[in-house]
């Protein structure tokens, strides 16, 4: 039987990583990783999927694919209690995506099978419905109820992947997010900053300009932060580029080098998480 899925332990089976920290890697980022394909949206929202719909399959699909930074925008619903109030989103005021409570179940199936995958969770958005405010204290009692254990503390930043193996056989997750008096913990990292276009429609040209103007002053070394490879048509919405980005970001090109989190829509149809590992095993034997 084929492996339907060859990245699905990519880090774990790349040894020569262990000697690189976790912001020394390229990571194979997937955009709005909660609002996919494979979901049921309401009927009448579903013909204009193409505008907000940036994946092919759910978190466990695109961890299994390979992907290991998840961008990810939660609203709180006060209709609902406890961890059943949030829910991500694309835009769409209403649109609801996929659940915390499904982004729980899997990364815990995921780091039960594979528990030396290392996932970053980016915080990108967090917002209430209805001009209400988000409900920063339920939502980190819920990731500290179901997450805690499995979470690295930002002090540990600078120790290598084998260290961090050395050290807990459980932290293999990283949760950035903006500081909130209510969602405020050691175990917290900074929220990531994003290089993206500065326009919601961009074309793969201008894309192209974008990413080639960034990396020509790319943000400082040793930091997370996420390239936003992502193209927006009038017309066409959210755009499938996986030609271009499998062009653009090969290692002979020098770009994926220079970055830290590469973000892109549709990833799993891309070469990107095979890029990134590429990239990393190299750097990691380089590494003395």
């Amino acid at each position: 039987m084929t492996n339907s899925y060859p990245y699905k332990n990519w880090m774990s089976t790349t040894s020569s990583i262990d000697k690189l920290t976790l912001l020394e890697l390229v990571w194979p980022g997937a955009h709005n990783s909660g609002v996919d394909y494979d979901f049921s949206y309401p009927i009448h929202v579903q013909p204009a999927s193409h505008w907000f719909v940036c994946q092919d399959g759910p978190f466990i699909q695109q961890l299994n694919e390979g992907v290991r930074a998840l961008d990810l925008r939660f609203h709180s619903d006060e209709h609902w209690l406890g961890v059943k109030k949030f829910h991500t989103f694309h835009g769409f005021k209403l649109l609801r995506g996929r659940s915390l409570s499904e982004l729980f179940k899997s990364l815990d199936f995921f780091l039960s099978e594979n528990p030396d995958e290392f996932v970053v969770l980016d915080m990108r958005e967090l917002k209430g419905l209805d001009e209400k405010s988000f409900d920063y204290t339920g939502f980190h009692e819920a990731i500290m109820s179901e997450l805690g254990t499995r979470l690295i503390p930002r002090e540990n930043r600078y120790l290598t992947l084998g260290a961090l193996k050395k050290i807990n056989p459980l932290q293999r997750i990283v949760v950035a997010a903006d500081w909130h008096p209510d969602f405020n913990s050691p175990l917290y990292w900074p929220k990531i900053p994003v290089e993206w276009s500065g326009n919601d429609i961009t074309s793969p040209e201008e894309l192209r300009q974008h990413i080639e103007r960034t990396l020509n002053n790319p943000p400082e070394e040793n930091t997370l932060w996420s390239l936003s490879a992502t193209s927006y048509g009038e017309l066409a919405g959210v755009t499938r580029i996986t030609r271009e980005l499998n062009e653009w970001f090969a290692p002979d090109t020098g770009w994926a080098q220079k970055c830290s989190i590469i973000s892109a829509d549709f990833i799993g149809a891309t070469r990107l998480v095979s890029y990134c590992r590429e990239i990393n095993l190299s750097r990691g034997q380089s590494k003395k």
